[in-house]
């Protein structure tokens, strides 16, 4: 349910009622998606993760994080790939399976690959490969499956009225402005030449050199001198997050450093500084209506995925639950 600061007044309660309207919709939505698309009767073969498919995810997760997963993160994971699985599941008692064209090519290019007479046609081959099960094991096949039902099942909802969109704007607007950004020139030297990076500071502020003068010179590097506006995070991916934050620290107008990069050692002198900025509605209108929109269509995929989870077993090695 939307949370929405109390405001008086006509448009107001318009926007509400049409917030109810469209939930309303939603619900109805998810009838249909219960109902029409994900078939009527319970399913009584249940969905199996097997101790072994526990241990693959598992070892999964250690690869990518470096570290022995937790069991939160293991059955967030489970959870995930039952709900897959039930999409795949709902997708198959729709005839996607049979009916999509990515998956005719993919299971065609399986049985060419795999050496079929070049003389049969596409439809034989296709038969053949359903045939033998193919269509239910080759994961091309599978994601397919699953990207149709989400996108069926999202296609319920429609797009955000512009009152619904400013109103969302109004309730999160902290949320859309533009950061602290600054422009600056630097000077670069190798990480052994701190010494001397130090040495030309003091000549340049003994000299009042500002960044035009041809004194103003450091060692060669890959990004130019004279850098444009943008944010410490836009900073800190070029240079490190600890150089930002302290060239974000520094005054503006004249030499500062050495400060030490993810590459070596800057001087710097910050140029311009423009402060934090709060955005006006048209110019994020296009973010705010396309993150309220997904969010919509998270809600409405999670109730249907709900709605399949509620009438179909779902059996995990130990006992460990989806999610």
């Amino acid at each position: 349910m939307w949370v929405h600061r109390r405001r008086s007044g006509s448009r107001y309660a318009a926007v509400v009622l049409r917030t109810l309207l469209s939930f309303m919709a939603i619900g109805l939505a998810l009838f249909v998606a219960d109902r029409a698309l994900l078939g009527s009767g319970e399913d009584a073969t249940p969905v199996v993760v097997t101790r072994e498919r526990v241990d693959e995810i598992r070892a999964t997760l250690l690869a990518r994080i470096g570290r022995e997963p937790d069991e939160t993160e293991i059955a967030r994971l489970i959870r995930a790939e039952v709900d897959d699985e039930l999409l795949i599941r709902a997708a198959r008692s729709q005839g996607f399976d049979l009916d999509d064209p990515v998956i005719l090519r993919r299971l065609v290019q399986n049985m060419r690959f795999a050496g079929a007479d070049p003389e049969r046609s596409d439809a034989d081959l296709f038969d053949e490969a359903v045939g033998l099960g193919m269509h239910r094991t080759d994961p091309v096949v599978r994601r397919r499956l699953v990207q149709r039902m989400r996108l069926l099942i999202e296609a319920q909802v429609q797009d955000p009225s512009d009152e619904a969109v400013r109103l969302r704007w109004e309730r999160d607007r902290e949320d859309y402005v533009r950061p602290e950004r600054i422009r600056m020139t630097h000077l670069y030297f190798e990480a052994d030449h701190a010494d001397r990076a130090a040495i030309l500071l003091e000549e340049l502020v003994a000299g009042g050199v500002d960044p035009g003068d041809p004194a103003a010179v450091g060692e060669a590097f890959l990004l130019p001198s004279d850098q444009p506006l943008q944010s410490r995070r836009e900073l800190g991916d070029r240079f490190g997050a600890d150089f930002a934050a302290r060239v974000f620290g520094l005054p503006d107008g004249r030499w500062s450093g050495p400060v030490p990069s993810a590459y070596g050692v800057h001087l710097v002198w910050v140029r311009e500084r423009e402060p934090t900025e709060m955005l006006p509605f048209d110019a994020v209108r296009d973010r705010v209506r396309y993150g309220l929109l997904a969010e919509r269509r998270a809600e409405v995929l999670e109730g249907a995925l709900a709605g399949l989870r509620a009438r179909t077993p779902v059996r995990v090695a130990d006992g460990a639950g989806p999610g």
